[in-house]
């Protein structure tokens, strides 16, 4: 279980600290400033005001409509649309007001948010930076992007690897729909997007991805999706393929645990201690990778990095 502080004395402590600065990039890296915005001070403190906020907002934003089964987002032979785990009907992120990321509104609203994050991997060229780092060397193969959602990590691969065939993957169908119209924006013929469930790639075989990345999924899933996630990103990998985490980091300071507790209570992030459970790079030692390694952290985001053993 995740560890909490104990008595009263460390948790005063700890709330005294909760908005310390934990982890820095190495030297030569893009830079860590965080910084924060009006909506997502409205979310910590305020969770009430943000979904009526957001309410409004997707009411009067852009649309992505198309048909409610998400039909026409289904991989190429696939027989049915993906189905929808139960929690992410109970329990929209972020002070999202619910059907949360089902609603049509949510692509162009994220994209949006995306154009003017704080957060460390907002930012292309920080992203650019960080994976030649991780797959140095990598020019062409099959690359798989989970949660992908409008596109900020899959974009990025696809134009740092124009020979490779780049997938990205997501259970919101407006953010499918905008990422889609977006790569025609972009004329990249080596994207694609499709709507899938991480936790259930039945429409990919098994090791048929040269690269396996998952991006701020498992802190916004209950644990034992975040397992399922890691076991399918494992399993459609090939023998010898790399794989990568963008998630937030472990707490490893009390302050920084309480960032958490707060952020399940206001509802920003309900799912956040079930990620700490998760314990993720142990998990991924447990499950059988190798060179298990945590390449940056920076504040809340970090990048882990394994290899799927190569076949004997």
């Amino acid at each position: 279980m995740t560890t909490v502080p104990s008595d009263v004395a460390s948790r005063r402590s700890a709330r005294a600290s909760a908005f310390e600065q934990v982890g820095s990039t190495p030297q030569g890296a893009p830079e860590y400033r965080p910084n924060m915005t009006l909506g997502i001070w409205i979310s910590k403190y305020f969770p009430g005001l943000a979904k009526l906020r957001k309410r409004i907002v997707w009411s009067l934003g852009e649309k992505m409509e198309g048909p409610f089964d998400a039909t026409d987002l289904m991989p190429p032979g696939a027989t049915e649309p993906a189905k929808y785990p139960a929690y992410y009907f109970m329990k929209p992120v972020h002070t999202y007001p619910k059907p949360g990321a089902l609603d049509p509104a949510f692509g162009p609203f994220v994209a949006d948010f995306n154009a003017k994050s704080p957060f460390y991997f907002g930012k292309p060229e920080t992203t650019r930076f960080w994976l030649e780092r991780a797959y140095p060397g990598f020019q062409r193969g099959r690359v798989l992007d989970i949660g992908c959602g409008v596109g900020p990590i899959t974009f990025v691969m696809a134009e740092l690897w124009p020979e490779a065939e780049v997938i990205g993957i997501d259970l919101s169908p407006s953010c499918i729909r905008w990422a889609r119209r977006e790569a025609e924006r972009r004329g990249l013929k080596n994207v694609a997007f499709y709507h899938v469930d991480g936790g259930d790639m039945r429409q990919f075989a098994d090791a048929s991805f040269d690269i396996v990345n998952e991006g701020y999924v498992l802190h916004e899933v209950p644990t034992y999706h975040g397992r399922a996630i890691c076991q399918e990103m494992i399993r459609v990998a090939k023998p010898g393929a790399t794989l990568t985490w963008f998630d937030w980091p472990p707490a490893e300071t009390p302050g920084d645990f309480v960032r958490r507790e707060l952020a399940v209570k206001r509802d920003s992030e309900p799912f956040m201690l079930q990620y700490l459970d998760l314990k993720l790079e142990q998990y991924l030692v447990e499950l059988g990778l190798e060179n298990v390694e945590r390449l940056v952290r920076a504040g809340q985001a970090m990048i882990v990095r394994a290899r799927k053993p190569a076949a004997s």
